[in-house]
């Protein structure tokens, strides 16, 4: 056999290989975790004696199953046909639909948004001066006061529980076309099984059609920012992260990465002009947005919120499976120390970011490149916080698993896809623990083995998401000097 056909049986064998790979992944985050959970959920519906969402939920579940399952055997093409995609996803909207019409959701968390719905829809701009609990930023307040007004407009009757979790129902499906079309644009074109795994991931499911939470709001501008930078449109961009500082706190966590950005460009006199434009399309936006809903005479105020959220919490952790959970310091007060602890975290997070920065961008003005490592800081950040930083809860892992998919959808890296899929799955496991304890009014998770065992194994995966990180940083130093 010559060497030229050798190596083109050779690279058939990788690619069959590394299909049957993400086969056997899409299946372990579709049908496994489902499975689990319908058992655990179907128990608690039971319970509650609701036949009608018994069975639309029973239904719903097993639809996803069997969908999946036809992805992943219905023929040898892996690639997925426009039609295909386009029925994929009204399949993904209306599973969600009508998961997120059987059960009202996390009791506290959804009450809290109905409240501030109700009262934010009819007078949004002066929400902080009125003496009511609020630990929301304006950004995603004017999201649920916009849909109780086309709700009112239009006469529809659905119910307010189901109102609260459109918004993030409509960004799951946001977020699978932007992240497969950026698979798209980076030169292949997405599979059954990289839909299945994003469309169909229990994880983003229980949040935003059974939990009702708003995370995956935050999630599809998280994507939207960085599909801004792929295609260079910088005001976009800009718009777009002036809105998530103004929509969830925890962004704050990830903001230095964009400033790095800006720093690290204008230095270099890289595209200056069009990061002049981000930067003041940033602050418009956020200037805007600060003195809208500015209350009374309090200029000050957004950093008297956010250090108002930094406080809220002051346990080691709250339900997330980490490295405290596993030490039994479940919502155990941490006294003065958080402070101390999680400048620390986040200092060696951001001290492998430049790290990072500075070993591997050797072509600067290589946009896609900057924007690769971007997130790749993004992913450490968030693994890191989640698994060392305090007060996180069981739901903020979730946004390092986006970073992690969203590397490998521009490197095509199998690696990067196989660490997304055991991020996911024991995000999966924790939020689906804390929402059934939920459902029966019980918010304190006890620490049985199930559960260390996650949270042994989210610390598993951060230092071997790190060993392999770093192992390639020297890599590609070494490979530098030869």
């Amino acid at each position: 056999m010559s060497n030229r056909k050798y190596e083109a049986v050779n690279k058939l064998d990788v690619a069959n290989k590394k299909v049957v790979a993400i086969i056997i992944y899409s299946i372990l985050i579709t049908i496994l975790p489902l499975g689990w959970w319908m058992a655990n959920f179907g128990e608690v519906m039971f319970k509650s004696r609701q036949p009608n969402r018994i069975i639309v939920s029973i239904i719903t579940i097993s639809g996803i199953i069997f969908y999946s399952y036809y992805l992943n055997f219905y023929n040898n093409k892996s690639q997925i046909s426009r039609t295909e995609f386009i029925w994929m996803l009204f399949t993904a909207f209306f599973v969600r639909l009508a998961l997120g019409g059987a059960i009202s959701g996390h009791p506290i968390d959804v009450n809290c948004f109905k409240t501030w719905m109700n009262i934010a829809s009819p007078d949004i701009f002066n929400i902080y001066e009125k003496n009511i609990f609020i630990d929301y930023l304006p950004g995603y307040l004017i999201i649920l006061a916009l849909f109780k007004y086309i709700a009112s407009v239009v006469h529809c009757t659905i119910s307010e529980d189901l109102l609260i979790k459109l918004p993030n129902i409509l960004a799951d499906i946001a977020i699978g076309v932007m992240v497969l079309g950026l698979k798209q644009k980076c030169g292949s074109r997405p599979t059954r099984e990289e839909s299945t795994i994003i469309l169909f991931n229990p994880a983003l499911i229980l949040l935003s059609s059974l939990w009702g939470q708003s995370d995956s709001f935050v999630l599809m501008l998280l994507v939207m920012l960085f599909v801004g930078l792929v295609y260079n449109t910088y005001i976009l961009a800009g718009c777009v992260t002036a809105y998530l500082l103004f929509t969830k706190p925890q962004f704050i966590l990830y903001f230095p990465l964009i400033a790095l950005y800006w720093v690290y460009n204008l230095w270099l006199r890289n595209r200056t002009v069009d990061i002049i434009k981000q930067i003041i399309s940033f602050c418009v936006v956020s200037g805007v947005l600060y003195f809208l809903f500015m209350p009374h005479k309090e200029i000050l105020w957004l950093l008297k919120f956010f250090i108002k959220i930094a406080g809220e919490y002051p346990y080691y952790t709250v339900n997330a499976f980490n490295i405290y959970y596993a030490g039994g310091l479940n919502w155990v007060k941490t006294g003065g120390m958080y402070d101390y602890i999680n400048m620390i975290a986040l200092a060696i997070a951001y001290i492998l970011v430049l790290a990072q920065i500075g070993v591997r961008l050797e072509k600067p003005r290589d946009h896609l490149i900057q924007v690769r490592y971007l997130l790749q800081g993004g992913f450490l950040v968030g693994l890191l916080s989640y698994n060392l930083m305090t007060g996180m809860h069981e739901r903020y892992s979730i946004f390092a698993w986006l970073f992690c998919l969203m590397v490998y959808v521009l490197i095509n890296d199998i690696r990067w896809l196989r660490i997304s899929m055991i991020i996911s799955l024991l995000t999966f496991l924790n939020i689906s623990k804390v929402l059934d304890l939920s459902l029966s009014n019980i918010y304190f998770v006890q620490r049985d083995l199930s559960n260390f065992i996650v949270a042994i194994a989210n610390i598993v995966i951060l230092f071997a998401s790190l060993y392999i990180i770093t192992n390639s940083l020297l890599k590609h130093k070494n490979n530098a000097k030869v």
